[in-house]
């Protein structure tokens, strides 16, 4: 039976990094939306800005994934979604998805204190001209981190 694999965490927290390892161990098709986004887009994120077009850009790709990642599954193949799912309605649905599909679900938590996230962040903007990576600030890092909804031991084991 396929396993839809979620990561889950805010950037900088290792998610891709676990991901591509993950993709290697479970021979899974792995989708990691700011990669597709960069690829397609460019670097159309800015602090300061009204990002509507980025987020509505964003939610096409992850979208798209989807569609992509539901085929898989059905084909018996595991998916790890790298979407970083911060708040437990996403995870829950994405559990129910799963399910639906007769496919088990696991949640991978990357749990990282915000100033171990913040010094990776900073040495992550500096590639950001190389690597498929968004340029993200302090200010953009503290308000994603009171938004952020860790994973309780209940969604992590059942």
């Amino acid at each position: 039976m396929a396993t839809l694999h979620l990561m889950v965490g805010l950037p900088g927290s290792g998610k891709t990094t676990e991901a591509i390892r993950l993709e290697q161990e479970y021979h899974a098709l792995r989708l990691t939306p700011d990669e597709w986004h960069l690829h397609l887009f460019g670097h159309d994120f800015r602090e300061g800005f009204d990002n509507a077009e980025h987020d509505r850009r964003h939610t096409l790709v992850e979208e798209l994934m989807w569609d992509t990642a539901q085929k898989v599954l059905r084909l018996g193949v595991d998916v790890i979604l790298d979407f970083g799912c911060w708040a437990r309605v996403e995870r829950d649905a994405f559990r129910q998805k799963a399910h639906a599909l007769g496919a088990d679900f696991q949640i991978h938590y990357m749990a990282c204190p915000v100033e171990t996230l913040w010094e990776r962040i900073q040495e992550r903007n500096k590639l950001a001209d190389e690597k498929p990576v968004f340029r993200i600030s302090r200010e953009q890092l503290e308000a994603w981190n009171r938004q952020f909804e860790p994973p309780t031991a209940d969604e992590l084991f059942r």
